[in-house]
């Protein structure tokens, strides 16, 4: 027997369409069911026509602690059949829920993947699994966002299997005459998950035999439509910032666009995503300009003065400069313009955006990297809550730290390279973008 070729070459349109893939290493979070090992499976067999050296990560929740050595050996296997490396690791203890569970196998990939350079992880998330993530997502009274579901590329993760069925990867599996290992908890009803792909998914599908396929479109649809009013909103608010505020009166007057722009503001501020209430509490005091009003929200406090809007984060959601000063320097709390050939002092580092230079930069210097255009407003600040990284994945910089195994406290002594979007570009000694072009960024510590 033979993997069909149709889901193959499915897969490598849609990663084509998507641009999912970039040539070296990829991680593949392979658990051993069917999903997984399809997803292993098919890569292998587009990995030399996309420049791939594929990596496996597995997990071992210690949740079937009879079955867990058998998993972990089935992936093993299955990576040496497929010329994969392998990485296997353990969750210290047995995880409370399924999102503790998810939390802790997205920590562990996130760190394998900062280990090996890899360009994106890997995950066997198919159509099917859209469809549930659609419906209990509509169930709990999500927005648009919650309709999008789950993203072909986002923060680092992809999945090229969206486009197909749990049909597709259970004829994957028998084409290559492997036997997927399966886990019993994936039928307990107990799961609210489980609840919809065994109860729900098969009456709908009695409407519409292709109902997966429809919900999926939906998502797709609703992605769209996030990513166009997002960057509406990106723009609206650029135009209303007003130094720490927003200038309320140059916000956009569509009511949709303004809301998502004062969501977006603060999640930027707090860390925290607004849910609906939330959101529709915030646009109402936005909409106001008589006097001054505060509102308390998750993550902070909303104050109005008249026209002008300032978002002040929480104690447990703002990141304290004074925890960052008990580490290898005191963090500034202003940016610094960082300009050509002008070395700049940032809290116990000095930097230096300048042109040409062989090797590691001038002599002194521990860090170097690649500088975009050096007139487009580089500045150098700490870190705030919500940021990310500059690229296509967008990460998480909270993420990004966490797998360097930066110490908590010294990370907002850490000097954050940023762009005039607010995107970090470089994290010396931390992050890497490669001297390329004519100008880079070097970094020391000054003490």
């Amino acid at each position: 027997m033979a993997i069909p070729r149709k889901p193959i070459q499915t897969v490598r349109q849609f990663a084509r369409d998507h641009a999912l893939f970039r040539p070296g290493p990829l991680l593949l979070a392979v658990s051993g069911g069917t999903d997984s090992t399809a997803l292993l499976l098919v890569l292998a067999e587009l990995a030399a026509d996309a420049g791939l050296v594929l990596h496996v990560a597995h997990l071992d929740h210690r949740t079937r602690p009879r079955a867990s050595a058998a998993d972990a050996q089935y992936v093993a296997d299955l990576a040496a059949r497929c010329g994969a490396t392998i990485r296997i690791g353990r969750a210290e203890a047995k995880p409370a829920s399924e999102d503790a569970a998810r939390t802790a196998r997205y920590a562990f990939l996130r760190r394998v993947a900062a280990e090996i350079g890899a360009t994106a992880i890997a995950t066997g998330h198919t159509r099917d699994d859209q469809a549930e993530t659609v419906l209990l997502h509509a169930a709990r009274g999500s927005g648009l966002a919650g309709l999008a579901a789950m993203r072909p590329s986002r923060d680092g993760i992809v999945r090229p299997l969206l486009c197909l069925g749990r049909d597709d990867t259970t004829a994957i599996c028998a084409g290559a005459g492997i036997a997927p290992r399966e886990d019993p908890t994936n039928r307990s009803l107990t799961f609210a998950r489980n609840r919809v792909r065994h109860k729900v998914m098969p009456e709908l599908a009695k409407l519409n035999p292709r109902a997966a396929e429809a919900l999926a479109r939906l998502a797709t649809s609703a992605g769209d439509a996030l990513d166009a009013l997002r960057a509406m909103a990106e723009r609206s608010l650029a135009s209303a910032r007003d130094g720490d505020a927003i200038d309320l009166a140059r916000l956009a007057d569509d009511p949709t666009v303004r809301e998502e722009a004062l969501a977006l503001a603060w999640e930027r501020a707090t860390g925290r995503a607004l849910a609906a209430r939330a959101r529709a509490a915030l646009a109402q005091e936005a909409s106001r300009t008589d006097g001054s009003a505060s509102l308390d929200l998750p993550g902070g406090r909303a104050l109005r003065e008249y026209g002008r809007l300032r978002i002040v984060p929480s104690p447990s959601s703002q990141r304290s400069v004074a925890d960052g000063a008990r580490g290898r320097g005191e963090a500034p709390q202003d940016e610094i313009v960082l300009e050509p050939d002008r070395a700049v002092q940032w809290g116990g580092w000095t930097l230096l955006l300048s042109r040409g230079h062989a090797g590691g930069g001038p002599d002194g210097w521990t860090a170097v990297a690649a500088a975009p255009d050096p007139h487009t407003g580089l500045r150098v600040r700490a870190r705030r809550p919500g940021d990310r990284m500059a690229g296509e994945t967008r990460a998480k910089l909270q993420d990004v730290l966490t797998d360097a195994k930066v110490p908590a406290r010294d990370r907002d002594a850490r000097p954050l390279v940023v762009t005039t979007s607010g995107e970090v570009w470089w994290v010396p000694e931390v992050t890497s973008r490669t001297p390329a072009g004519e100008w880079r960024i070097f970094a020391k510590r000054s003490g």
